[in-house]
């Protein structure tokens, strides 16, 4: 027997995460590779912007249905797509996008530093948030640079340089997301 469950998601849900989907795709596009197999995008920054807007679950299944698009052969992500972007030394991050809306429900929640100051909360809570993709895209990064690249780069090099950089430039656009989540926030409730 068919048994019918109570699952039911809004068209208006189902158009936000649609919307959502393609800027996602186009923050991923707006990429300037750098060397030691990196690029500086404003997909970070934009994924910073989802969770609050469409929330933990919803903003999972958006980012959960770009990975698996990607995956499966669609060029949405920033070099390409298809299965062997597994081995990209970037997908670390993919893999971190779709865990952070956890790691931000469990941040945010524990977060009372500065409870009486909606942006300091705010900033150092999706601060910690990009520290945990940071970490989780370098560590991607080192083990695939070494275990399947075969290239025993010095890992201080590629912390120096690509990492570095692109985690400065990521703590300047986080900056700037959090006073614009700000105001989404205001004027969606």
């Amino acid at each position: 027997m068919y048994q019918q469950t109570n699952v039911s998601v809004s068209a208006q849900t189902i158009c936000k995460i649609g919307i959502y989907f393609a800027l996602l795709v186009l923050s991923a596009k707006v990429a300037i590779p750098i060397p030691f197999y990196d690029y500086i995008s404003l997909q970070t920054a934009f994924i910073f912007l989802v969770y609050p807007i469409l929330g933990a679950k919803y903003g999972s299944w958006l980012t959960v249905l770009y990975l698996v698009s990607g995956l499966l052969g669609l060029p949405i992500f920033a070099s390409g797509g298809g299965l062997g972007y597994i081995f990209k030394t970037t997908f670390g991050f993919l893999i971190a996008f779709t865990l952070m809306p956890f790691f931000a429900a469990i941040i945010r929640k524990g977060n009372k530093l500065f409870s009486h100051h909606q942006f300091l909360n705010t900033l150092v809570s999706n601060y910690l948030c990009l520290i945990m993709v940071h970490l989780i895209g370098f560590a991607y990064k080192c083990s695939i640079i070494k275990f399947y690249i075969g290239n025993i780069i010095n890992v201080t090099g590629i912390l120096g340089f690509t990492s570095l950089l692109d985690f400065l430039i990521d703590v300047g656009l986080i900056f700037f997301v959090t006073l614009v989540e700000l105001q989404i926030i205001k004027r969606i409730h």
